[in-house]
């Protein structure tokens, strides 16, 4: 199941709840209040491997099919 951040507009306080896709109940605060928003972040993305980096590409002149081997 997928991890939600929440805020509550009462207090700030942040927690956490695991809730499935189709859940759409929003949960209450830990400290007892009810008026809580989802908090929205940037998905953790680790791009590995070679051609994600502006240093990875061929050399000029290596690439096949090039004008200067027919």
């Amino acid at each position: 199941m997928p991890l939600y951040s929440y805020q509550c507009t009462t207090c700030g306080a942040h927690f956490e709840r695991a809730q499935s896709f189709d859940d759409r109940s929003v949960p209450a605060c830990p400290n007892g209040h009810a008026a809580t928003r989802r908090v929205f972040s940037p998905p953790t993305i680790i791009f590995k491997g070679a051609g994600f980096y502006s240093t990875d590409h061929r050399r000029a002149g290596k690439s096949k099919g090039s004008a200067q081997d027919a």
